[in-house]
């Protein structure tokens, strides 16, 4: 969070004047002159919240408020009210100003609410001034007691708004609204987070800059059927917790049609030429089938003679090469009797274990590619989320697909106010 975004809010809702006081005195004039006349004067003042300044190092959080001061005085009597002394009033003149420092500590409160834990004012002129009419200090004035706390209140009041600018609660609920929306990351696969919780680290500064940690526990998955439960997921309330690593972990199924793998199988196959016993072996197609971890290869030969050929084995997934192949590969009794019958030499070559080598899908190279995701929160900000890396898992064959297990890791942060420089993390 930028203390300069909160500053603007705090001077925003700052009263315009901060305040205002018409006082009555008794003073007289000339100084110290001997036998001087003393005479009724109405002192004004008007007090204006120039610019406030925050900075916080560590826990610790400092507001300097200057205050300019517009300061008249005019003489009572005889029912006429004349102007004799002015500093700030008339238009031109240079008005008085006062540097209140305030320090103290910033804190989470419970669900989130910021508190403000404050130190004794510290007080400075940075432009004195003097009404030399009735030789009177502005800070003689500024000292009465009444004006010098209802400034001190008007003041305060400014100061206490910090927390007012820095509420978390109703920030998350808009994030925690657009975050449980699903999203579509894949042509028919979407992103359901489904978060169950949210918490912060403890508040800490650096100059400018207010850091905490969001941390959103979820149980994200990737998924082409969205239930109802998954989008009306109430925030709870907030906790307090260490920073977390700002890393998720998510796993999820996605399905690639057989027609797809048959035809990358088909391209794979179709352009060798295998030899069987120093016969040749050509092939003019392939296609997969099979249910589970049972598979059955279908083999269209254009060599050494026209015909179907089935292999039967294992569909597995080599996650160092991130290839799907076929394990414990042999032909089917029917095609082992056909080929009795008309071509053992099929039989006794090395042809099935050269077909099932050949016949493998480089599936990392066929996922789409999954590009960095940013999630609009609203008027709060965004959420950036960094998809690091997407890897099959394991392979399965189930109602004319291969469906793969896979698992991402990645990156989210969540930034406060859209195209500022401000972030929070957030994980899980």
């Amino acid at each position: 969070m930028d203390l300069d975004f909160v500053q603007q809010r705090i001077l925003a809702a700052t009263p315009k004047p901060l305040s205002l006081q018409v006082k009555q005195k008794k003073v007289q004039l000339g100084g110290n002159i001997p036998f001087a006349p003393t005479v009724g004067v109405e002192f004004r003042h008007r007090t204006e919240l120039e610019n406030i300044d925050l900075t916080m190092q560590g826990d610790q959080i400092q507001a300097v408020a200057r205050v300019g001061f517009a300061v008249g005085g005019s003489v009572l009597g005889g029912g006429m009210n004349m102007g004799l002394a002015s500093c700030g009033e008339r238009t031109g003149e240079p008005t008085g100003a006062i540097d209140f420092t305030l320090k103290g500590y910033l804190s989470w409160g419970d669900d989130a609410k910021v508190q403000l834990r404050t130190l004794p004012w510290e007080m400075r002129w940075i432009r004195p001034c003097e009404l030399t009419a009735f030789k009177v200090r502005l800070e003689d004035i500024l000292d009465l007691p009444l004006v010098r706390n209802q400034v001190h209140k008007a003041i305060t009041q400014a100061i206490q708004k910090i927390p007012e600018a820095i509420q978390v609660r109703p920030m998350a609920e808009k994030a925690w609204k657009e975050v449980v929306k699903p999203r579509e990351i894949l042509p028919g696969v979407r992103l359901v987070v489904r978060p169950e919780s949210l918490s912060v680290s403890p508040l800490t500064g650096t100059g400018k800059m207010v850091y905490s940690a969001i941390t959103i526990r979820a149980r994200p998955s990737l998924t082409d059927s969205v239930v109802a439960s998954d989008t009306s997921r109430v925030l709870p309330p907030i906790r307090v917790e260490p920073t977390g690593d700002g890393l998720f972990h998510l796993e999820a199924q996605a399905g690639i049609p057989l027609a797809v793998v048959d035809s990358l199988m088909s391209a794979s196959l179709s352009g060798r030429i295998f030899d069987a016993g120093g016969r040749t072996v050509r092939i003019a197609k392939a296609w997969l089938y099979g249910g589970g971890d049972r598979a059955v290869l279908g083999v269209r030969l254009l060599q050494p003679f026209e015909g179907d050929i089935f292999l039967k084995g294992r569909p597995l997934f080599d996650s160092a090469s991130n290839t799907v192949l076929l394990s414990d590969v042999d032909f089917d009794m029917q095609t082992r009797s056909f080929l009795m019958k008309s071509a053992d030499f099929l039989l006794h070559g090395t042809i099935k274990d050269a077909i099932a080598r050949a016949a493998t899908i480089n599936i990392s190279s066929h996922m789409p590619r999954v590009a960095d995701l940013r999630i609009p929160t609203g008027d709060v900000g965004e959420m950036a989320i960094s998809l690091q890396t997407l890897r099959p898992m394991g392979i399965s064959l189930d109602q004319g697909r291969l469906h793969a297990w896979m698992r991402t890791d990645g990156t989210a942060t969540f930034m406060v106010g859209t195209g500022r420089k401000t972030t929070e993390r957030t994980s899980q």
